[in-house]
């Protein structure tokens, strides 16, 4: 099993080779020991039927399934069609036109069929790969935005108490709020 996770200890992405019996996460960078949530997992005897409940790193029960297959290298292809059917249609060159449309569609319809799928945290956005997905639906925008929401209002909470704490944290620096004409 493969995850794809955000480090507490140094916020880094790292990606880890796991066994499913293992209780633990390394981070690639920090070393750091990152647990596993228990019962996350059911395990098979072919670990690609292996079932992921929830997730292992914050405990979410809202996985979705999306392909395994990098967002910026589809964007480039679509790019790339784009620019050179382009200029062929600025040349007048019809067919040549058509012609890169209809790759580039093959190119996107052959690598949606080849490339696996993951199942990715709503919460947290770690990336599970080499597991069951049958338990699990497609992308929910409600849900994402549930969980969106609920990220902003905790983020805003936390700054509303450091202002009544007396002080506003930023990046490791403190800004003391003034709280009127000082008398002496």
């Amino acid at each position: 099993m493969n995850v794809t996770f955000i480090c507490p200890q140094c916020e880094r992405t790292t990606r880890s080779e796991i066994p499913l019996e293992s209780s633990l996460l390394a981070c690639n960078c920090c070393q750091h020991q990152q647990p596993v949530v228990t019962n996350s997992l059911e395990t098979d005897s072919d670990p690609a039927r292996s079932k992921l409940n929830r997730c292992l790193i914050c405990g979410n029960t809202e996985l979705f399934i999306r392909k395994d297959f990098s967002q910026r290298l589809g964007l480039l292809i679509i790019i790339i069609g784009f620019t050179a059917s382009s200029i062929a249609w600025y040349n007048y060159w019809t067919y040549t036109t058509y012609l890169i449309l209809f790759g580039t569609a093959l190119l996107d319809l052959v690598l949606y069929s080849l490339v696996g799928s993951l199942l990715q945290c709503y919460r947290c956005h770690s990336q599970s790969r080499g597991l069951a997905t049958e338990n699990h639906q497609n992308f929910d925008l409600e849900v994402h935005e549930r969980h969106r929401q609920q990220a902003a209002r905790l983020a805003e909470s936390s700054v509303a108490t450091d202002k009544l704490s007396g002080s506003v944290t930023g990046d490791h620096v403190n800004i003391p709020v003034a709280n009127g004409p000082e008398k002496t």
